[in-house]
Order: C-alpha cells, then structure tokens, then sequence
C-alpha cells in the first residue's frame, strides 16, 4: 500500500515526494479552456509552464477523462517517450488543478525529455481496479492527441507500485520497464492481514480504545484525535506496546499510532468494496512478541468472509509472469509498507520463472516513500539503462 494519504502520509512523504503533494505556482499562463465530449473529456485547461528561468515552456494539459481528473506533462524536446505514473491512496480521488504545481520528483524525468501522465482515478482507497482502467484510457487519450509514442515506461508509488507491477505482468506489449518505489506489491490480502492482526492485537491489550474492526464503522477517520487516543493508550502500558513493536517489526514508537490508527481506514476501505469482510486472524499463531502465550490465549478472533477476500486477492496477486525489467526501490524503515515484503514478489517472479527480469534495492532511511528526487532520478536512469541497452542494476543499495 499505502491505502490512504492520510495525515500520517502527509507527515511521512514530504510534499516532493508524492503527486499528490503538489506546491502553488503562480507562474503558470493559462492558454485555453474549453469543454468536449462529456463522455470522455468533460473539461481541458492547456497551459505553458516554465520548466526554469530561461528556459522554453513545456505543455500541460489538465483535464478529466471518464470521470477521472487527469494530468499530462509534455516538455517542449519531448524524445516521444512517456512515463506512466499511478499515484498511490487517497480517501477521495485527486484532483489537478491549474494552481497547483507538479510535485519536484518528476522534474528528473522531465529534464530527461520524457512526458508525464498521470489520472487521479474516480474513486478513493483501493482504487486498484478504477486505477487501471482509467489510467489506460488516459494513455490512449494522450496517443490521439499526441501521436503514437516511441516508448512507454510505467511507474508508481505505495498503492501506484501495485497497479505498477499489476501493469508490466498485464501489459508487456505497451510498457518497456517498470519502477516501484516503495510498492505494496505483495499479495494484498497478505500487506492487509498483518495489519488486521496488529490491530486486533492492539484490541486485545487496549479494550475499547479502537471502534469494531468488523466492520469498522462507515464514518471511521483516522485524524489526530484518533492517533492520539492509541498513543495515549500505548504510553500507559510500555510492555504491550513494546510487545507489539516486536510482533509488528517495522514500526516504532512515534510511528505505531500512526500506522494502527491509518489501518482501520484501509480495512473500512475493503469491507465496503468487497461487501464482507475480507480480513482475518483466525488461523494466525503470533510468534515473536515476547508475550506469545498471553496474546494468542486472550486476541479475539476474526475469519473473513469467503467472497470478500476472494475480492482481496483478485485486487490484488502478482502472477510473477514479468517479462518486462522492473527495478523496485524501498525504504529500509518503511512502517506502512515493509521493506522486507517485497521479496514475496522476488519469490513469485522467481517461481515464475522470470526473477532475472526483477531487481529491489533500498535506500536507508525511515519512513514511507521518502526519496529525494535526486534518488528517484538514479533510480530512473537504472531503468532506462536496462531497457534501452540491456544493462540490469545490481541488487541492494542504491547507487
């Protein structure tokens, strides 16, 4: 994941690191506004923004296409290569707007001639299945107004490395490469039940501190009046906290109520999509808390229901089937998304029998999605260097 941009995200991913942070720009020209067909574009804003001082103008094009806002960035020597973004969670859909400046972490891509596309999607949480959908109409919208491209790249954060890797399997024969920054691309079902666990685990040393985790209340939110209740709880007992800190195992102190208070909104999220519960712990032996006995003895029990987590898996569950290069870059001290998970997919690839076409590296650093766009941009240029000339990076740090 992650599932929401919550303000815990907004804490985590620093306003560059993410397209849904995006900075005010008062230079920005508008040039044309108009409607079109409302079945597909229902309003498009052409603007000229400038790249840098003394430099020419790249286009952007801001619009909504099937009831998905959208954003297309086109510098002015496009090399007639694009690159895909799928941005991650959000309660509700992103919109862009012509106030709004694009997030710093795409300057490297445009610097590189490349242009930017990117849907805000019509729906909000796991939004895996609208995501898809709409991003790929948008792609065929920028090829009828910009002609056909000579290459596609795709690439996405937290939830958007989902619909990353859920892309290159599908699509081999749109996409080049792909680049998954801090990607939940595990099985969903397995990123979503080791956190019902943690939480029901936090229900069993802390009573009555969360609201029924089935099914979580519909006007559930996870703001600070929430995250300071659990951190309040959490100081009154050290040893249940320091219990579930080893259970968990990429969390903190600070960051625990963050990420058990973010978790009930992901889980409100599923059971209203999937329609029951797709979550559960009934079969789970916690190991390594340093309270085994006592938290497997006393956690209540929660089974999921049949055709609600058959909706988790489709939505989602690599194939391994990558017959396409895709480069994954993660924190080490991701507490939303553990660094450790992306292996599974490693695994699949493997299994599949095509792991030589995966690479994972990490950077050192707490937190989710925190890249500097100096990273992001290495990051790129190892892709590009695969694809274009064969050369496959080396696992492990990041150059």
């Amino acid at each position: 994941m992650r599932f929401s941009l919550s303000s815990f995200q907004r804490k985590l991913e620093s306003s560059f690191f993410s397209s849904c942070f995006l900075q005010k720009n008062k230079s920005w020209i508008p040039a044309f506004a108009g409607t079109t067909s409302r079945a597909f574009v229902v309003f498009v804003a052409i603007l000229l923004v400038p790249l840098a001082h003394g430099e020419n103008t790249k286009t952007v094009e801001i619009g909504t296409l099937a009831g998905a806002s959208y954003r297309i960035d086109v510098p002015p020597d496009w090399n007639h290569r694009v690159v895909v973004f799928f941005h991650g969670t959000s309660e509700t859909p992103v919109i862009f707007r012509a106030d709004e400046a694009l997030s710093p972490m795409f300057a490297p891509l445009l610097q590189r001639k490349y242009a930017v596309i990117q849907s805000g999607y019509s729906a909000g949480g796991w939004a895996i299945e609208e995501a898809a959908k709409e991003t790929e109409q948008l792609r065929q919208h920028f090829v009828a107004q910009h002609g056909e491209a000579a290459q596609f790249l795709v690439m996405g954060m937290s939830m958007g490395g989902t619909l990353t890797a859920l892309t290159i399997e599908t699509q081999p024969q749109i996409y080049a490469g792909a680049l998954s920054l801090c990607g939940a691309i595990e099985p969903s079902d397995r990123l979503m039940q080791r956190e019902f666990a943690l939480a029901a685990a936090f229900d069993f040393y802390f009573p009555g501190v969360l609201p029924p985790l089935v099914p979580v209340p519909a006007d559930y939110v996870a703001d600070k009046t929430v995250t300071h209740k659990i951190a309040g709880a959490l100081a009154t007992k050290p040893t249940a906290r320091a219990a579930l800190l080893r259970w968990y195992g990429t969390a903190d102190a600070k960051s625990l109520p963050d990420v058990i208070a973010d978790t009930l909104s992901d889980f409100r999220d599923a059971q209203q999509r999937a329609h029951g519960n797709p979550l559960g712990n009934a079969d789970l032996i916690y190991v390594n808390s340093g309270d085994d006995a006592a938290l497997n003895d006393g956690v209540r029990r929660y089974r999921a229901d049949p055709k609600a987590s058959a909706w988790l898996a489709r939505w989602y569950t690599p194939s391994g089937k990558l017959t396409r290069p895709m480069l994954a870059v993660h924190d080490v001290g991701d507490p939303l998304v553990p660094a450790a998970s992306v292996f599974e997919y490693a695994l699949s690839a493997q299994r599949a029998g095509y792991g030589d076409n995966f690479v994972q590296q990490y950077v050192n650093r707490e937190g989710h999605c925190v890249f500097k766009p100096a990273e992001i941009a290495r990051a790129f240029d190892q892709l590009v260097d695969w694809v274009d000339n064969g050369k496959r990076p080396a696992s492990g740090k990041l150059p």
